[in-house]
């Protein structure tokens, strides 16, 4: 019987890089490890064909009938995985999270124990995954650490890391611990890794992949761009003079870089006054879940979110049936009051399907809504309670220090005589658990982080020169690589396309 890394090239369906070749290798040797919490991280940039290795690997192992578990940070990413793998695909936290209540009758996260003993567990887009707090897990948890223990408390079970290491790390992180080797061996893994640079030839088609390989060789110049033009790369020495090296200098946060463009038929240069007609037509051709327009702020998000919903979709009010909304911050209060708790996780869209009205308690606003979102295995439909404020913040969610005056004027009203009821009463209280949530039309880049939509609007938003760093190019880089049929650059300046002033 041929090897499962012969049967994994053959299932590619075509003619493998050398890259790959060396990935299919790294995969079998992971499979048959006996080592201790067997890991391996697979990198690789837009174009250079991971997402097909994985579908192949998943096909694979489906004839073999060996389990395999596919999982990602949010939802959209979890949906685009499973649409490449042909499998279901859960978020990372519905499958390693469970709602628990102590003794005292307190809601709380644990991490659960998985069931799937001997099986792979192939995570996409683990460039996102943080560390502790925050963005990363639940509360003061640690999203990578409950990852691995939810992975390795069954025997016999392997973890397979996917990321683009060009990509933007975690929020508040200057890096990606997920792909990072020795980071997880600090973790007690037995790691290893490898890396796809080579675009494979189906790219050459693709002028979105065509531009995102010149994004990412200013990041790293010294990787190849294989059957793609070289990259046009202008480094700026002044504002009043541009001076292109003459050999490629690794780019650092001191010296500002500015990519050029190259236009094709799925890469198109557009300004404000052509954004209507244009996301015009990408929402009648592609429906509202297929568009998505990227900025650089919350503030120039919810601008833009405000003229979709007047100019496309003719809504008035400051919430209407049919509004598209994104939570912000993690909640499992409002699942749970219907039966099934689960985690509404950061990220995840929610369309609004009536709204019940409006009302002010505790210095905020709320709103009463009927509320439906794909929890990645069935359709749910609840009433929940948002908090209104949060729509126009410039912040990503309440501040703490807000959130943290309305708990204590949630216990303050509860009147309860102890701190423990006081307590109890915030945990239990529906306006201290509104859910959080922004407007889903337009976003920042980190919330379309692991998503892919047909058709992308990127906003080049405030720049200045010395803002083009490193910084920014891998921003740009993961904003255009959210397309995947048609990228329009909006009121990006003449000389990102190579043009004079």
């Amino acid at each position: 019987m041929a090897s499962l890394s012969e049967r994994l090239l053959e299932t590619l369906g075509h003619a493998p890089t050398a890259g790959q070749q060396r990935a299919a290798y790294a995969l079998e040797r992971l499979l048959e490890s006996t080592r201790h919490q067997p890991t391996l991280v697979l990198k690789g940039y837009a174009g250079t064909g991971k997402t097909t290795l994985v579908g192949a690997l998943v096909k694979v192992l489906a004839r073999d009938r060996r389990p395999v578990v596919l999982l990602a940070p949010t939802g959209r990413a979890a949906k685009v995985l499973s649409a490449y793998a042909r499998s279901p695909a859960s978020t990372i936290h519905r499958r390693i999270y469970r709602i628990n209540a102590d003794e005292d009758g307190f809601g709380g996260m644990s991490v659960a124990v998985n069931k799937d003993a001997g099986a792979l567990f192939v995570v996409d887009e683990a460039s996102m995954i943080g560390r502790s707090g925050g963005e990363g897990g639940i509360m003061d948890s640690d999203l990578l650490v409950d990852l691995v223990q939810h992975v390795f408390s069954a025997p016999d079970c392997k973890l397979l890391l996917i990321g683009d290491p060009a990509q933007l790390p975690p929020v508040g992180s200057a890096h990606s611990p997920a792909l990072e080797v020795p980071e997880l061996a600090a973790l007690g893994l037995t790691a290893g890794q490898v890396e796809l640079t080579e675009v494979v030839r189906q790219a050459e088609a693709s002028g979105i992949l065509v531009n995102a390989t010149e994004l990412r060789a200013l990041l790293n110049p010294q990787l190849p761009n294989s059957h793609l033009p070289n990259p046009s790369t202008t480094v700026i020495a002044s504002k009043a003079k541009q001076q292109p090296p003459t050999t490629p200098q690794p780019p650092t946060t001191s010296q500002p870089l500015l990519p050029t463009f190259q236009p094709f038929p799925d890469v198109r240069r557009i300004d404000g006054y052509d954004l209507q007609d244009a996301l015009e037509t990408a929402y009648g051709r592609d429906g509202a879940d297929e568009v998505c327009l990227i900025c650089r702020s919350n503030k120039r998000a919810f601008e833009y979110s405000q003229q979709v919903r007047a100019r496309i979709y003719d809504y008035e009010e400051e919430l209407c049936p049919g509004d598209r909304l994104m939570v912000v911050k993690n909640n499992y209060y409002w699942a749970g009051r219907n039966g099934k708790p689960e985690l509404i996780a950061n990220g995840e869209p929610i369309t609004v399907k009536r709204v019940h009205g409006t009302e002010e308690q505790y210095g905020l606003r709320f709103a009463d809504i009927t509320a439906s979102w794909w929890n990645g295995v069935e359709e749910r439909e609840l009433d929940v309670k948002v908090m209104l404020d949060v729509l126009a913040l410039p912040s990503p969610a309440l501040p703490g220090p807000q959130l943290r005056l309305l708990g204590q004027r949630v216990m303050e009203a509860s009147n309860a005589r102890t701190k423990g009821l006081r307590f109890r009463a915030m945990k239990e209280d529906p306006y201290a658990n509104a859910l959080q949530v922004k407007y889903a039309y337009a976003v920042t880049c980190h919330k379309a982080q692991g998503g892919q939509w047909n058709t992308v609007f990127v906003d080049q938003g405030y720049v200045t020169e010395e803002m083009i760093d490193t910084e920014y190019i891998r921003w740009l880089y993961t904003a255009v690589t959210r397309a995947s049929g048609q990228l329009y650059l909006l009121n990006f300046h003449a000389r990102f396309w190579g043009d004079e002033d």
